[in-house]
């Protein structure tokens, strides 16, 4: 192991997901000896205060060396145990439907803050999985990306009356470390096939206060003599760790007087309320910040459908087999992408399916909300990947960031710059291929694996969303890293992409040259000031756009676009960005 650093797949997939599935860090014997001890003692905790010698194994556990690493790295030095260690629903309260965490309202003792290259998690489970778990065995759940929402969690969701195709039970063999943010959402469902034992020590930063302990000293108060039992006074006056600071005393006050509520519920006012004339499905919302995608379903009729289908049929000798893409991939590799252009631009009747998706209502209402309006398009396109299509690799993210393609949210609204749609025209069936993205992805600050790029090692990050015909995705194009899995269904791929780009930058189009925008006031320009009078454009994989470098004092143009990655630490000897 690396004494230094968790390697950059490690990083990517806790930053993205909210946890990281760290397997067989503990032998058979070690595993054996922790489930006899447990049968010995049948109780399922207090494992630290037991006679010797089974109370070793569980205190070695609690610094075992490689999961010291990791805490060291994901909290940070000075780590404490926050709670003593106990068995994952032996509770009969744990179990069930319910959720806790999520990070809206955010809880800064248990959050998880990143900045300037730097991260920690200040509330950190450790589960070290006793027994082999399968994905429908039941018991820990958890949603991807839920660490980093700037959006309240759906109460469906929380109470498990919807769960929105959200929540993930991770399968874990004996042995397995599963290390989980506090932050992120997470639960215990009944278990399915017999109890299993997951163990979990609860981890903290060293200044964070989260519970109280058992000994002697939290049971008793804190506040002087003094102070008077229900002042407010008393209340400011407790110290972490006692008996009245677990919960803290909440106060409240008129603007006249001031009192101790005697519920303890956290007072933390906005200024900020939900504006019930939004237009905004508020779980759509969620779920667009959540995971960087959306899914609306039923939009278009079978009679639109029909024609859609029916002028793609017709126009097959139009179809043009492009590139392969699934860049180097074992498991997503095959034959070129087949697709169908222009179809804004067929000859009437033909276009008319078409030409009423690109200003929609459905797509005009969201389109306001995901970016505000002032939004453009280029056209529309349709995938028409047949049986062995191969793959296109994940590409985007937010690392390193595009500011003219990424996602930001502030104060309640959601800032994407590219936003893509695809009409499915038909059903897109699980694990048979096609759109696939990492959910979370938009907020992540380290680089995309070349594992989940290509999809031969996803490491359980990747989603193929399974959609209806009918049905249209929205998916933040630059911000989630996204791509598509190799088609595998005996019916041909039927999905109309189109692209939507903010009025506030350009991928492609619009009056670029410089005599265009400038007219005679760039005659006899320079080629170094002529290459500054451009309008704005991406420049993508053209190399078009010049760079001006600085050597020896002199200015000169360049078309390498390796200077656009803002993490020029991560990019290797001779890596252009595409």
């Amino acid at each position: 192991m690396d004494p230094a650093e968790m390697s950059n797949e490690e990083n990517y997939a806790f930053d993205v997901a909210g946890y990281l599935h760290v397997p067989a860090v503990l032998s058979r014997s070690k595993v054996n000896a922790l489930n006899q001890a447990l049968d010995a003692a049948n109780e399922p905790e207090g494992m630290l205060g037991w006679p010797t010698p089974q109370r070793e194994l569980f205190r070695d556990l609690l610094l075992q060396p490689q999961l010291v690493w990791y805490l060291n790295q994901l909290i940070g030095p000075g780590f404490r145990l926050d709670q003593a260690p106990r068995l994952l629903g032996d509770h009969a309260s744990e179990m069930g439907a319910s959720l806790i965490g999520g990070d809206e309202p955010r809880n800064p003792s248990r959050a998880y803050f990143q900045q300037n290259g730097r991260r920690s998690a200040q509330g950190l489970k450790a589960i070290w999985a006793l027994e082999d778990i399968a994905a429908e065995d039941g018991g820990l759940v958890v949603v991807q990306a839920s660490h980093k929402s700037n959006v309240e969690t759906p109460q469906n969701l929380l109470i498990g009356a919807d769960e929105m195709g959200l929540v993930k039970q991770p399968a874990l063999q004996a042995g397995d470390l599963f290390l989980l943010a506090e932050s992120a959402l997470q639960g215990m469902r009944p278990w399915q096939n017999g109890s299993k034992r997951l163990l979990t020590y609860s981890y903290a930063g060293r200044a964070m206060i989260q519970s109280n302990g058992p000994g002697p000293g939290a049971q008793v108060d804190s506040a002087p003599e003094w102070a008077p039992e229900g002042s407010p006074e008393r209340a400011v006056l407790h110290k972490p760790g006692h008996k009245d600071a677990s919960p803290p005393p909440v106060l409240n006050t008129n603007g006249d007087k001031t009192w101790v509520e005697e519920s303890s519920e956290t007072i933390h006012p906005s200024i900020y309320i939900r504006d019930p004339n939004s237009g905004i499905d508020e779980n759509e919302f969620y779920f667009w910040d959540l995971n960087g995608y959306l899914v609306v379903p039923g939009v278009m009729d079978e009679e639109w459908l029909a024609l859609a289908n029916e002028v793609v049929d017709n126009f097959q000798d139009r179809v043009e087999v492009g590139s392969e893409l699934s860049g180097s991939s074992k498991s997503q590799a095959g034959t070129g992408r087949p697709l169908l252009s222009g179809l804004l631009d067929l000859p009437d009747p033909h276009n008319a399916a078409f030409r009423r998706m690109i200003a929609h209502p459905a797509v005009v209402s969201r389109l306001n909300w995901m970016g505000a309006s002032g939004y453009r398009t280029g056209g529309a396109t349709v995938f028409c990947a047949t049986e062995g299509t191969s793959g296109h690799s994940l590409h985007d993210g937010n690392e390193p960031i595009s500011p003219s393609r990424g996602y930001a949210f502030k104060n309640g609204r959601s800032y994407c710059e590219t936003v893509t749609i695809t009409w499915q025209l038909r059903d897109v069936e699980p694990d048979l291929g096609g759109f696939a993205c990492v959910p979370g992805s938009h907020k992540t600050q380290y680089p995309q694996p070349p594992g989940v790029r290509t999809c031969d090692d996803t490491m359980g990050l990747v989603v193929q969303p399974t959609m209806k015909a009918g049905d249209v995705l929205f998916f933040m194009d630059g911000g989630c890293t996204h791509g598509a899995l190799a088609w595998k269904n005996s019916a041909p791929r039927r999905g109309v992409l189109i692209k939507y780009q903010s009025k506030n930058s350009n991928w492609s189009g619009g009056v670029i040259d410089p005599q265009e925008r400038w007219g005679d006031m760039v005659e006899d320009m320079s080629e170094e000031q002529f290459a500054v009078m451009r309008g704005p454009e991406r420049d993508g994989r053209h190399h078009t756009v010049p760079r001006l470098e600085v050597r020896d004092g002199q200015v000169s143009v360049s078309y390498d676009p390796a200077g656009d990655r803002y993490s020029a630490k991560f990019r290797k000897p001779g890596e252009k960005q595409s």
